[in-house]
């Protein structure tokens, strides 16, 4: 609880704290993560990599047997055993004859190229034995038992290994090798017999061997029925597999096991066209050495992290200890009122900018202050200069009653209508009841404008209003719609032999769960100019960011979106943008929907 009280004590102590356990924690976690993930990945590596060996190794033996298997059913298809087969007992010499040509043609110049065939032996019914071996030479009285043969397998073969005592040696001496020993039984017409040759299996021992599994780990192949078909230790070869061995690899054509007593990895892979099992054995001390390399290596980091930790906490909360400090004394300064008092507070980090930030909301507070004063005034000016134009409309209204009289009686029928549509108009904007009004009627004072433009300009003018009804009962700011036509009257610019054309368009639409009105205004001119729209849309982007600022710009349009903006400061979307279409300017104008 002391250790707690004294780090509470003071920012820097708990700078240092906080910030080196965090490293600690992230430095300790990420070299977990990274051994645990290393780990992992170096054991699927030597996994995979030892699998796709596999693979290559099962590609050269099936080779290897597919390659003596097809040999095998050539040589026992041939002519030559065909002929062999026909002659009888008494036929001996011609049975040797064609027993020599199958030798000669189909034999020598096969084990020329495969020298593992050890020998091969044709065994006739009527007692006719023939035999020619490669590299050893035969036992007396050698030969093999027709009942180890399936006697009907006339379109197949049948294989054993088998521990061979048939062979001597150059010297003489009697030899025990392990060989894979081809049958078939053979018929021509009503003449049977047998085939048999004998295949070194030291070939495909070379094969596993090849393979290339690291210092210690090694290879082996054996059968479904648990024997052990090549391997490095001679003794091995036709002894079975150990039982926890034949229960790991089972019946499953691929796969690994973790033999954990051991600390051995077994990866296993079936021979498609075989009973043959390739099996690759992998030490974990092959690789293990590495991941612990990794996790020395990281402990270590972790340590000199945690040291680096400490001193680079200290160094730093020593750098901004003291400027939060006197950002704390400006911070109570303003709560006591002075709003003027700063501090300067050096350097380009964060608190650097905290402090900075803290100065310009200062700034913008007095600078606020004044504006809701000078908008105080403002206003208070505004609400006399509409009562003095209301004051002066009773006049305007008084002489247009009289123009309207005096063309009433000279029978001038568009003299008094224009007359009716200004008083209609001048009677809209002088009415001083407030600034909002309904859609509709600010429709119909749009209405009355386009009427006294069209008879003013007649055929060289032309509009059309297009509002949706149900947006004619929602409230509308006053006089914000005819200001934008009127502009478009004053600077669309048409060819000579087109007349000028509005479109207004009033649509109800939604933007996420909110209804608005959208207002649009188009026309068939020339178009805003590139410089002038590129100014107006960098006012209205300012006006988003600081409307008081242009309280009375003097551009129309501009003041249309400020008072937009004003009205509805609370949504982000009401306001008014400009833009211009291929054939005329557009000026959209957007604002929530109340009734």
């Amino acid at each position: 609880m002391y250790i707690v009280n004294w780090f509470g004590k003071k920012m820097k102590r708990k700078l240092i704290a906080v910030i080196s356990l965090l490293i600690l924690f992230v430095v300790s976690s990420t070299g977990y993560l990274f051994y645990q993930q290393t780990t992992r990945k170096v054991q699927n590596d030597v996994i995979r990599l030892s699998d796709h060996i596999l693979k290559q190794a099962n590609l050269n033996l099936e080779r290897y047997l597919s390659g003596y298997s097809e040999w095998f059913l050539l040589i026992s298809s041939s002519p030559a055993a065909e002929q062999w087969l026909k002659m009888g007992a008494e036929r001996r010499l011609d049975a040797y004859y064609h027993f020599q040509e199958m030798i000669d043609i189909y034999v020598k110049p096969y084990m020329f190229q495969y020298p593992d065939v050890i020998s091969i032996s044709l065994v006739h019914d009527n007692g006719n034995a023939f035999h020619f071996a490669n590299k050893y030479g035969f036992r007396l009285n050698h030969g093999f038992d027709p009942d180890e043969m399936d006697l009907q397998a006339y379109q197949s073969f049948v294989q054993k290994l088998r521990l061979s005592s048939e062979y001597v040696s150059v010297s003489g001496e009697s030899l025990e090798i392990p060989v894979l020993t081809l049958y078939k039984a053979i018929r021509s017409g009503k003449h049977d017999g047998y085939m048999k040759i004998d295949i070194d299996l030291q070939h495909a021992l070379d094969i596993v061997n090849e393979m290339g599994l690291g210092e210690e780990g090694y290879g082996f192949i054996s059968n479904e029925a648990g024997q052990i078909v090549a391997h490095h230790d001679p003794d091995l070869v036709l002894k079975p597999l150990s039982e926890d061995m034949q229960q790991r690899i089972g019946r499953q054509t691929q796969g690994y096991s973790l033999k954990e007593e051991t600390e051995e990895i077994i990866l296993y892979r079936s021979i498609p066209s075989s009973d043959w099992v390739t099996v690759v054995v992998l030490p974990y001390r092959e690789f293990v050495s590495i991941i612990s390399y990794i996790g020395r290596t990281t402990v270590i980091i972790a340590l000199a992290g945690l040291a680096a930790a400490v001193l680079i906490a200290a160094g730093i909360s020593s750098s901004f200890t003291g400027r939060i400090e006197k950002l704390r004394k400006m911070m109570r300064n303003t709560r006591n009122g002075k709003l003027d008092s700063y501090i300067a507070i050096n350097g380009n980090d964060e608190v650097a900018e905290l402090g900075k930030s803290y100065k310009s909301m200062l700034d913008d507070l007095n600078n606020t202050v004044d504006e809701l004063a000078n908008s105080k005034i403002k206003q208070e000016k505004a609400v006399m200069s509409a009562l003095q134009s209301q004051i002066d409309s009773h006049f305007m209204y008084n002489t247009l009653e009289s123009i309207n009289s005096l063309a009433h009686m000279s029978g001038n029928s568009e003299i008094e209508k224009i007359t009716i549509l200004l008083s209609r108009m001048l009677r809209y904007t002088s009415q001083f009841n407030g600034i909002v009004v309904m859609l509709r009627d600010e429709m119909a004072h749009l209405n009355n404008f386009m009427d006294i433009m069209k008879i003013r300009l007649s055929d060289d003018f032309e509009y059309e209003i297009d509002i949706e009804e149900q947006t004619e009962e929602a409230e509308c700011l006053k006089a914000i719609v005819q200001p934008i036509v009127e502009n478009s009257v004053k600077h669309g610019k048409v060819p000579l032999d087109e007349p000028l054309r509005i479109e207004v368009a009033v649509r109800k639409l939604k933007q996420g769960s909110a209804d608005y009105i959208e207002i649009r205004i188009f026309d068939n001119g020339s178009g805003f100019e590139a410089g002038k729209l590129d100014w107006i849309n960098k006012q209205i982007q300012q006006m988003n960011v600081f409307p008081l600022q242009y309280a009375h710009p003097n551009v129309g349009l501009l003041n249309i979106h400020f008072r937009l903006k004003m009205y509805y400061q609370e949504d982000e979307l009401a306001g008014m943008k400009v833009y211009n279409r291929h054939n005329g300017a557009v000026v959209e104008i957007r604002f929530p929907l109340r009734r």
